[in-house]
């Protein structure tokens, strides 16, 4: 995949992290001079020093046309709905926007420019989850007789500090993520739970039931 990023900020620096460079081509663009010579020197990416709202940019240094997402993560929405247009209008098939005010990111949706990442939203929304998934396991679906759960992880509970493998689950019970606050990820059977620790689960149990293994 051909990815395109505009701006070079620490979320972007993240993402590039976690994608397989050497799988994907990714160029980032950022008017920041000094913040592109740290970037290239530190993965192997493309890097544009340029100003995003720049439109030579679009027409003639990047083939937009080979493009297959742009991501744009500047602190400006008004330089993030920018680059949606372009992409848009460059039939880019994967675009997504971080954006700060509610009200672009309806804007974003109603004009079909792509997704919008509302950040304080966001946050807002994973701090209230954890709350919430503290005090007993928070049921997010369910289908037929299973039951899809976040559980967080506080310094009180039972399995906090245990290995994975070790710990004593219900009958059709499987912990399928973790999210240790920088990302989120199958468990492999040797990380240790740490408090602070969001759990994604399936199970057949009721949430009390749940809590009972998990939290005593």
């Amino acid at each position: 995949m051909r990815i395109l990023i505009v701006g070079g900020g620490s979320v972007a620096e993240e993402l590039i992290k976690s994608i397989d460079l050497r799988k994907n081509e990714v160029t980032v663009v950022d008017s920041d001079s000094s913040r592109c010579r740290d970037l290239s020197s530190r993965y192997d990416i493309n890097v544009i020093n340029k100003d995003a709202t720049d439109v030579s940019l679009y027409t003639s240094e990047v083939s937009m046309t080979d493009i297959d997402s742009v991501i744009s993560l500047t602190d400006r929405d008004e330089i993030n709905l920018f680059v949606l247009s372009i992409a848009k209008v460059y039939n880019v098939p994967i675009r997504i926007a971080k954006v700060n005010d509610p009200r672009v990111a309806e804007l974003v949706l109603k004009l079909g420019l792509g997704v919008p990442i509302i950040s304080p939203s966001l946050t807002a929304n994973m701090i209230k989850n954890y709350i919430d998934s503290v005090r007993s396991p928070k049921l997010m679906v369910e289908f037929d007789d299973f039951k899809l759960y976040l559980v967080g992880i506080s310094e009180t509970d039972k399995i906090v500090n245990k290995v994975i493998k070790d710990i004593e689950l219900p009958p059709d019970t499987k912990i399928l993520l973790l999210f240790d606050g920088s990302r989120l990820y199958p468990p492999e059977g040797e990380e240790v739970i740490g408090s602070g620790y969001q759990l994604i689960i399936l199970s057949k149990v009721s949430e009390d039931e749940l809590s009972n293994y998990l939290k005593g």
